[in-house]
């Protein structure tokens, strides 16, 4: 599968083994190589053409190939960073010269990232990898929530290597096939890449790497660009830049806030995850942005600061961000998703949504209740209010999802009769309700009437801000004529 003019698709580099002190990463690194070649080979029906270290080094001595012809010729660089091979030499000119390899082919081939670098430990600024600081980091360690010392993923366990290696490896692999797609596309084929749309990802704590892996797995499987592909400097200015720069394609910025403010960037006094909230708002604020940005910031609703400042932080977020094009959202995080798909959907796939009418009146009930409602929505209906049914016309299923959801849009106030369903069925419609946002809901309900004699135990409900919740245990007529007079005051 070669691509352009390049002899070889992919060259895995790595430090010569050398001592004892050498062997674990030695082992670890040839083991990547064996599952990162076969998941590559799976991918492809004509297999790519890889080039290990160890390779290279026999051609130089056997054909005397020249590293720069080779490197030349070279499509895509899969580089294995470690304290150890930190400390080699003859690697660090190796890295140099791919790196002068794929600066000076940018002018002739596309400007897209063709150095992936694999760290098995956390990359300092200030280590011996920094020409190669610019390039995609793929972490393949995680941090001790506890201590917070990394650990790379161990591919020696009982029943083969961590799971998590499996994820960032298909990342990997799949973000190479990308990329040597686009290298073997026509011009205008690459051209087309650009006009898909684009979310801004900010980076995180290391608490919330995982949750941010998969949402940007899922963003990509739903064909959606995720910005910045390189890591964000840690120089302010510089960071200020390259995230004005990805924000200018972006339909969205997602921000997950985790139990840690996190360290400050450089010539900031703002940490990382700080600065980019503020970068994002100013960057929406100012009068020549063109293209505005929706911000979604996602707070864990369990989440328990782990020190004093992340507290503060987390409050006067909550206070002062929650303004124009900024949402914040406090949900677990499935819900989170749900709500941010449908945000996402709408801004790509733009229509005319239903809007809420007033006095209109969704009535959420199980079908075994219906002979039971139906005194109650008759009596409704004489009072002036439009009823929403959870059913079609004439019968039919209950709750088809998109009749669901367009009744949750144009409805403006919600009663839910629960009888004897169960508390999990009440939960659900409660979740139901804290959605409505995501569906494209533009106004909150003027008020909720829920009918049970148990109180929910699920969290949700305190996710329907500004909306007046009412609960009674039985339905009789008292209640309901209590509930019309509350709606006439809202």
């Amino acid at each position: 599968m070669q691509s352009m003019n390049f002899e070889y698709d992919i060259f895995i580099g790595y430090a010569p083994a050398a001592g004892s002190d050498n062997q674990a990463t030695t082992e670890w690194t040839h083991k990547f190589c064996q599952y990162f070649t076969v998941l590559m080979n799976r991918l492809h029906d004509k297999k790519p053409t890889i080039l290990l270290h160890d390779d290279l080094r026999v051609r130089q001595t056997v054909m005397g190939d020249n590293i720069r012809d080779v490197f030349a010729r070279t499509a895509v660089f899969v580089t294995i960073l470690s304290p150890e091979y930190a400390k080699s030499t003859a690697y660090l000119k190796e890295l140099d010269e791919i790196h002068k390899s794929v600066n000076r082919s940018k002018e002739e081939s596309p400007k897209d990232h063709r150095i992936f670098k694999v760290l098995t430990m956390p990359s300092q600024a200030e280590d011996s990898f920094d020409c190669l600081k610019d390039e995609l980091n793929y972490n393949f360690f995680e941090i001790n929530r506890y201590n917070r010392k990394p650990i790379t993923y161990d591919l020696n366990g009982k029943n083969g290597p961590h799971e998590k290696f499996w994820s960032k490896l298909v990342d990997l692999a799949y973000d190479i096939a990308d990329v040597l797609n686009n290298l073997s596309e026509s011009d205008a084929g690459r051209g087309q890449h650009h006009e898909t749309p684009a979310v801004f990802l900010a980076e995180t704590s290391f608490d919330q790497t995982e949750n941010r892996d998969m949402l940007k797995r899922e963003l990509r499987h739903l064909g959606i660009r995720v910005l910045p592909m390189s890591p964000i400097p840690e120089e302010a200015e510089k960071a200020k830049h390259a995230m004005e720069k990805a924000l200018g394609e972006s339909v969205m910025s997602i921000h997950l806030l985790g139990a840690w403010y996190g360290d400050f960037i450089k010539n900031s006094k703002y940490s990382l995850i700080d600065f980019q909230i503020k970068t994002v708002k100013e960057y929406i604020a100012a009068k020549d942005t063109t293209r505005k940005p929706i911000q979604f910031i996602w707070i864990p609703n369990d989440l328990k600061p782990t020190d004093q400042r992340q507290a503060l932080y987390l409050k006067r977020l909550k206070r002062d961000e929650a303004l124009h094009m900024t949402e914040i959202i406090e949900t677990p995080f499935e819900v989170f998703k749900t709500i941010l798909n449908a945000r996402l959907n709408e801004l790509i796939h733009p229509e005319t949504k239903p809007v809420a009418v007033k006095n209109k009146l969704y009535v959420i009930y199980e079908k075994e209740s219906g002979n039971r409602m139906d005194e109650y929505t008759d009596l409704l209906k004489k009072k002036g209010f439009d009823i929403l049914e959870p059913h079609e016309k004439n019968g039919g299923d209950f709750y088809p999802l998109s009749k669901h959801i367009h009744n949750l849009l144009t409805a403006d106030a919600v009663l839910i009769y629960k009888g004897n369903s169960t508390m999990e069925w009440l939960n659900s419609k409660i979740r139901d309700l804290v959605k409505a946002p995501g569906y494209g809901k533009s106004k909150p309900f003027r008020a909720v009437e829920i009918i049970s004699m148990q109180k929910t135990a699920d969290k949700s409900l305190l996710f329907l801000k500004n909306v007046p919740v009412n609960w009674d245990e039985e339905i009789n007529h008292e209640v309901i004529n209590h509930f019309i007079d509350h709606l006439a005051k809202k």
